[in-house]
């Protein structure tokens, strides 16, 4: 693997955004603030408490025989998650942690909390920004749902807690997701030399 040092994110800032589920993902983006008409900005997030990207699941297990101890592993069935905390008192923080469809939207605007809470599938994609580079990370069936209890203290902003649970989709053949990775500026004879850039999130 080459030595990147443009690969080597921090991630200084970035944006949630949601849209319909199985939005196919953006072609080319070029202003992590608009990626494209469908997406929606859920707002602001805490900085505190950046997005946290869960793994939870069994570990591989090596399978024997009399022959060979370790024959063979197991695929462990692993599910994926990510939680951010949303800090905007709006329809969508509300309808995505208390599980509320579109028509909990009230005539005045307000939201009516069910009483048995129905995780919101969407389409999401989160953009990691480190000054003027970005990653996108694109998942297109999320399972969103609110995933701890509503923090609020007199010096700080009222947190939203949002856990999203990775789907498969049948749009990338049944797998979960696609992240973009930071690539040397074409052209560029050494992926370390202070000309190397990151090129411009693109897709076939």
């Amino acid at each position: 693997m080459a030595m990147i040092d443009d690969a080597a994110i921090v991630a200084g800032c970035g944006y949630i955004f949601f849209a319909d589920p199985d939005t196919p993902k953006p072609t080319r983006i070029l202003d992590p603030l608009n990626p494209g008409p469908e997406w929606t900005n859920i707002g602001h997030t805490s900085r505190e408490d950046l997005p946290e990207f869960g793994r939870d699941g069994d570990d591989p297990e090596a399978l024997g025989s009399w022959q060979n101890a370790k024959l063979r592993m197991t695929t462990p069935d692993i599910t994926y998650t990510v939680t951010f905390q949303a800090l905007q008192a709006t329809a969508d923080t509300y309808r995505f942690y208390f599980g509320a469809g579109e028509d909990a939207i009230q005539p005045d605007g307000s939201i009516r909390i069910p009483a048995t809470p129905i995780p919101q599938i969407q389409s999401l994609l989160v953009i990691l920004v480190d000054g003027k580079k970005f990653v996108p990370l694109w998942h297109p069936r999320v399972s969103l749902l609110g995933s701890d209890s509503i923090e609020m203290a007199t010096d700080e902003f009222v947190v939203f807690p949002i856990t999203g649970t990775f789907l498969s989709s049948s749009l990338i053949d049944n797998a979960i997701g696609e992240w973009a990775q930071i690539l040397p500026k074409p052209g560029t004879k050494s992926p370390a030399s202070a000309d190397s850039r990151p090129a411009p999130f693109t897709t076939a």
